[in-house]
């Protein structure tokens, strides 16, 4: 993989960037307008061709994993990236296994929302089986998208089901999460698995859940980058202008010495994004060095997204700024189930 942009995916990049510029007021993360999902905004990016970024020219797309990748590390500093990881998962699942292609058009068209999930990031899921009678029940905790998905697409181990967000059996309860966007708790209750629900089985559904968990890690570590990006950004052009002892405090060499250590972990997520990426688009769903790529990235967000609060001082603890709210978004990455503690997690079990 080139580790330079394309042409086409600069454009993208730009597009993303532009609407992210245009729109800072209503989407700061802290702003409140952006907690609920805004269908005029949706059917803009619709339109800007993002949704249709992750999935290939085959299936009507126009991209892949580092389309992906580009369009969620451009609107990391705003609660757009984590509304769209679930939609860019559910994508994947439906194109790997070939079945709703009519669902397909209609999400990358903004016409349908959909969000994908897989079962690390259930609690208690439970797949009852009585002959050719399939039941569902378990708990999804914390779904971004849940309150606007019409359809749900759950890779299990065997089976990959498409899963009406309205159906019997199905219960919500909506949250304000500690990054200030809304997420909704998903049960499954007995939930009945007719036939025309299951778009793929055996072989083709554990590839299915494989390129998904590719797809989740690509967006996790493209979120990570993007987000320490602007942390990083905000602190050098803060420490040039802050002045202390008649000089700008940048100028001190503890300062440069630890601003030279947020650079380091900053290229390290870059390096490791790009290594989730083209494991993305190659298949290679080795969850060893999976894992250790999300949970290398965020590690390292973290430290960034700290330090950045300590050299801004007293005004980085306050909501004027972005810091906060990155560092609360960093760390539901970590905490939510999927993500960096649960690939912990897998590590560990590993190790053992």
């Amino acid at each position: 993989m080139k580790l330079n942009l394309t042409d086409e995916q600069t454009m993208l990049a730009q597009s993303v960037a532009r609407l992210v510029a245009d729109n800072s007021d209503r989407t700061r993360p802290n702003g409140g307008a952006e907690a609920h999902h805004d269908p005029d905004d949706w059917r803009q990016i619709a339109e800007l061709g993002w949704l249709s970024a992750g999935v290939s020219e085959s299936a009507g797309g126009f991209g892949g994993a580092r389309e992906m990748a580009v369009v969620i590390e451009g609107a990391a500093s705003t609660p757009l990236a984590g509304r769209l990881t679930p939609v860019f998962v559910a994508l994947n699942m439906l194109e790997e296994s070939g079945g709703a292609p009519d669902l397909l058009a209609e999400i990358m068209a903004g016409q349908k929302l959909a969000c994908g999930l897989l079962p690390e990031m259930a609690s208690d899921l439970e797949v009852s089986r009585t002959g050719s009678d399939i039941r569902l029940s378990g708990r999804f905790p914390a779904v971004a998208m849940g309150d606007a998905a019409q359809v749900v697409v759950l890779a299990l181990d065997d089976i990959t089901v498409l899963i009406d967000a309205d159906a019997e059996g199905i219960g919500k309860h909506g949250f304000r999460a500690m990054d200030g966007t809304t997420q909704v708790d998903l049960a499954l209750s007995d939930m009945a698995v007719r036939p025309e629900m299951i778009l793929a089985s055996g072989d083709p559904a554990r590839t299915v859940q494989d390129r998904a968990r590719l797809c989740h890690a690509a967006t996790m570590t493209a979120e990570c980058t993007g987000l320490c990006k602007s942390l990083f950004d905000a602190t050098l052009t803060y420490v040039k202008q802050r002045e202390q002892f008649g000089q700008p405090i940048g100028r001190f060499q503890a300062l440069q010495h630890r601003l030279a250590d947020m650079f380091i972990a900053l290229e390290e997520i870059r390096s490791l994004a790009l290594a989730t990426a083209r494991a993305a688009e190659e298949g290679n769903a080795q969850s060893r060095p999976l894992s250790q790529a999300v949970t290398g990235s965020i590690d390292r967000a973290l430290h960034i997204a700290k330090e950045a609060i300590q050299l801004h001082g007293g005004v980085g603890m306050t909501d004027d700024l972005p810091l906060g709210a990155g560092l609360r978004r960093i760390k539901m990455l970590q905490v939510m189930l999927g993500g960096g503690e649960t690939h912990r997690q897998t590590l560990l079990s590993a190790s053992g």
